[in-house]
Parts: structure tokens; C-alpha cells; sequence
């Protein structure tokens, strides 16, 4: 999976709360649970085209397919928008 160019940072409440706030109002998820072999997280109820992963207080997204990743980058920052979050965006190698 490749990573998305914007991580999402968890100031006023803790990462897995917010991303699972994210989740099930972006990517349809009834709850957010950590993947069996893996460090990431389910955030999309199963489909698992895009991953969480939690750093710190920082909240980083993998994707699977790359016709993805505008769509789920959108998602994001509107998320964001609507909720006044801090996001921060990463160069890209696109």
C-alpha cells in the first residue's frame, strides 16, 4: 500500500477517537480495529483500500489502488474542514 500525502494531527482528543470519528463518517466504518499482521488500522468496514496508522499523535493513510487516492485525500480535507482539524500535507512524489 502506498502512504497519501497528508497526515491528520490529533491535538484536542486522542488519535484513535478521531480516527475513528473519520472512519465512520468519510469511509462508512462502524468501528476501527487493528488489522491481524499489521500495524494499521481498518478504517473503511473491511474493504481495505485505505489503512490508518497511528504515530504519536499524528494519523497516517495508506491506499490500495491509486485511482484511490484523490478521492480519499478529498475526503480527508473535507472532513477536516467541516471539523476545524490540523492536517498537515507531505511532498509528493506524484
Amino acid at each position: 500500500m502506498a502512504k497519501l500525502d497528508i497526515e491528520l494531527i490529533a491535538v484536542d482528543e486522542q488519535p484513535l477517537d478521531l480516527l475513528a470519528k473519520l472512519a465512520k463518517a468519510k469511509f462508512n466504518a462502524d468501528d476501527v480495529h487493528v488489522l491481524p499482521g499489521t500495524n494499521t488500522l481498518d478504517i473503511d468496514k473491511g474493504i481495505n483500500d485505505i489503512r490508518g496508522l497511528i504515530d504519536g499523535n499524528r494519523i497516517l493513510f495508506y491506499y490500495r489502488y491509486k485511482k484511490d487516492c484523490i478521492r480519499y485525500e478529498a475526503s480527508i480535507l473535507d472532513y477536516c474542514r467541516a471539523n476545524n482539524l490540523t492536517l498537515r500535507f507531505n511532498a509528493s512524489e506524484r
